[in-house]
């Protein structure tokens, strides 16, 4: 009898507090180039298997390392994109990156995404992957 009132309490818990909910589903990769980075986020909870969620951070010069120093919100190019190349734009996106230190190997964060018929929330874990051949920028 004692476990149920702990079970109701944890339950109650992370029903309060999604931030203890365990790591986001939401994966992928984040480039860098040229003034913006782009965030390509697979497993997103709302779209179909095979759909990605990209994001694409730009207007600034300033690049991830120094994004990352502070948490904060940052506006967004949002696109849905299925597997066959195409793409629909939202409506509005942002996109909020979590304090990193050191090196970054993986980039952590929210955002939030209207389409004209839908909105799509939630956390994300990403990789940083180096493009190849790195850009040429002018």
């Amino acid at each position: 009898m004692t476990v149920r009132p702990r079970v109701i309490l944890i339950a109650l818990a992370l029903q309060v507090s999604p931030s203890l909910l365990p790591a986001a589903h939401t994966q992928g990769w984040v480039e860098e180039a040229c003034g913006y980075q782009e965030f390509h986020m697979t497993n997103v909870v709302g779209l179909p298997v095979g759909q990605e969620l990209v994001l694409r951070v730009r207007d600034t010069p300033f690049p991830l390392a120094v994004r990352t120093m502070v948490a904060s919100w940052w506006q967004a190019r949002g696109q849905r994109c299925s597997s066959d190349g195409k793409c629909e734009d939202a409506t509005q996106a942002e996109i909020w990156l979590n304090e990193t230190k050191g090196r970054i190997k993986k980039v952590s964060g929210r955002y939030s995404v209207d389409f004209a018929d839908q909105h799509l929330e939630g956390q994300f874990v990403v990789k940083y992957r180096d493009m190849k051949p790195p850009p040429r920028c002018e």
